[in-house]
């Protein structure tokens, strides 16, 4: 079973990254029964879609796990829908920020994640870690990440894609006061569970 697990670059006035910390760890770790491929993704509306799709012609993943940052979550965010739009209230790192652009002009209005996300909530839940299923990836370039990799998955029937939305981790230096945090080793725990549950579901 390959796996393709991305985490994005620091951004905005981030200088680091939950996802991409957590995309580390998990690869250190490695997940049982997966060959995993780890990757980390620019925040670049414009370049985006080109850099997972080069990953994904390498790779060739039977699954897509992608990681983001949320500012302000103190749970483990599942996601179960992309918008074909992207809107932003900050630059991107290309110092682009779109006001209510299309992604694809013939797309789908909104892309669907084709992993049961209720299941995967339970089974982090299970672990004592909180998670819930969310409806909204936002308008960023996460967004732009999951309606990209749900198209791919149109494309290349049977193979499967997910994004994951986290909380900062203890500790991180650039976190906003006050911000709730999740211990790391929570969150690389989680992203674990997810992996490991796809996975059995593909085989």
């Amino acid at each position: 079973m390959k796996i393709l697990l991305t985490g994005f670059e620091p951004f905005g006035k981030y200088s680091e990254n939950s996802s991409w910390a957590v995309t580390e760890k998990v690869a250190a770790c490695g997940v049982v029964g997966a060959e995993l491929m780890a990757m980390r993704l620019p925040v670049s509306f414009a370049g985006v879609g080109t850099a997972l799709r080069k990953a994904v012609d390498k790779c060739r993943p039977h699954v897509i796990i992608m990681l983001g940052q949320c500012a302000g979550a103190d749970y483990i965010k599942l996601e179960r829908i992309a918008i074909n739009m992207m809107d932003a209230t900050i630059l991107d790192n290309d110092g682009y920020m779109p006001d209510e652009e299309q992604i694809c002009a013939d797309g789908d209005a909104a892309l669907f994640t084709n992993v049961d996300i209720k299941k995967l909530r339970k089974a982090v839940e299970e672990q004592g870690i909180p998670a819930k299923v969310s409806n909204s990836a936002g308008l960023y370039v996460c967004n732009r990440t999951y309606y990209e990799a749900l198209r791919l998955c149109c494309e290349r029937p049977g193979m499967k894609a997910l994004f994951v939305h986290l909380p900062f981790y203890d500790g991180q230096l650039s976190a906003t006061d006050g911000q709730p945090t999740m211990p790391l080793d929570d969150m690389v725990k989680a992203v674990g569970i997810i992996t490991t549950c796809i996975c059995r579901r593909c085989r």
